[in-house]
This record gives structure tokens, C-alpha cells and sequence, in this order.
């Protein structure tokens, strides 16, 4: 019974992540959540609290994704700068019907609240933090394969790594033009294994 609950749980978080991810915390009315995860408001509340608490559980329901997907799909691979690359392609390309919105849930989140919602702001912030030290790790294991080099700075790659991916996706969004973001990727990738120490 308990595995049940779990996966209906699940089920539930991910077609809550896909409503606020697509129309927003503020966008997204108590209604539409309702329908959207079936749900009548008495047990909404039972299960997850107030809407800033659901809100707040689907956030770290879209970080823990990733990282479960990175773990799956660059983590300890042979080659694990060209996995992270193929992986961030297709975070930042993949097709519109995987996504809800172009944009990252946390940085839509970030430039959509102000701190009259700081709970969610920390999070939201914490999470981001938590995604550029998962890059940095990457980053790391590549120097112990020596896909790039020893004098990189992998801290600083994460963040630039992770203004670009912002970047990438909203300018995705204005212009639809996949090609120019797929040839910065590459570009950007080049310049992590071409660096030199200053």
C-alpha cells in the first residue's frame, strides 16, 4: 500500500511541477490546481499544507529530477564531460513537449516572486546553488580524466555553465532559433577543455 501512496505522490508532484512550471507560482490559480492534480482542496491540504508548501515540495521535486538524472546519465561515466554535454543539450534543446516552459523552474521562479514569498526565494535560491556544485563535481571528475584542464577553475565553469543555460533557454523562448544555442554549447564546451591557467 505504502509503494501505491508513493507513486501517486509522485504522480501528483510532477503534474503540479508541470502546472506552476508553465503558468508560475502567481499564475497558477487554486482551481486550476484542483483540477490539475484531481485533488479537492481538504486533502490538498492533508497531504501537502497550503500552496506555498506544495509549491515548495515541487521545487525540490524538479531539483531532485535532475539530480537523479545526472546521477543516471553523467556521474562516473567513461567519458563524463562528453555525458555532461549531451546531458545539458538536451536539458536546454529538447523538444517543447518535455518542458513545460524553455525557461529553468528556479530562475523562473526567481524573476518571478519578490521577497514577500522569501521562504520560496531561499529555496529557489539554495536549489541553484545546489545545481552549480553538482556541475562543479562534473567539472571535477573531468580533470580526473583529464577531458580538461588541471588549472581549471571548476567553481567558476559551474557558474558560467549556468548563466549560459539560463541564457540559452531564454533566448530559446524569444527566438526559437536552436541552431545559434547549439553552436554556443558546443563553443562553450571548447573553451572548458581549452582553458589555461592565467
Amino acid at each position: 500500500m505504502a509503494n501505491i501512496s508513493k507513486f501517486d505522490r509522485e504522480e501528483v508532484l510532477e503534474k503540479a511541477k508541470n502546472l506552476f512550471w508553465q503558468k508560475g507560482y502567481l499564475g497558477t490559480s487554486t482551481r486550476e490546481l484542483q483540477s490539475a492534480i484531481d485533488m479537492r482542496p481538504g486533502s490538498i491540504y492533508a497531504a501537502f499544507g497550503s500552496k506555498s508548501d506544495l509549491f515548495i515540495t515541487v521545487l525540490k521535486h524538479y531539483a531532485d529530477a535532475l539530480a537523479k538524472q545526472m546521477q543516471a546519465h553523467v556521474f562516473n561515466k567513461a567519458d563524463v564531460l562528453g555525458a555532461f554535454k549531451a546531458q545539458i543539450h538536451d536539458l536546454v534543446l529538447s523538444p517543447n513537449q518535455r518542458r513545460p516552459s524553455e525557461i529553468c523552474m528556479l530562475a523562473k521562479t526567481l524573476s518571478e516572486l519578490d521577497e514577500s514569498h522569501s521562504d520560496i526565494l531561499t529555496l529557489a535560491r539554495s536549489l541553484l546553488e545546489d545545481v552549480e556544485s553538482m556541475f562543479a563535481e562534473v567539472f571535477n571528475q573531468a580533470k580526473l580524466q583529464h577531458t580538461v584542464p588541471a588549472q581549471l577553475d571548476v567553481l567558476e565553469a559551474a557558474k558560467v555553465l549556468q548563466v549560459n543555460i539560463i541564457g540559452w533557454r531564454s533566448y530559446l523562448k524569444a527566438t526559437g532559433d536552436s541552431d545559434a544555442v547549439e553552436r554556443q554549447i558546443e563553443m562553450l564546451f571548447s573553451q572548458f577543455t581549452e582553458q589555461q591557467a592565467h
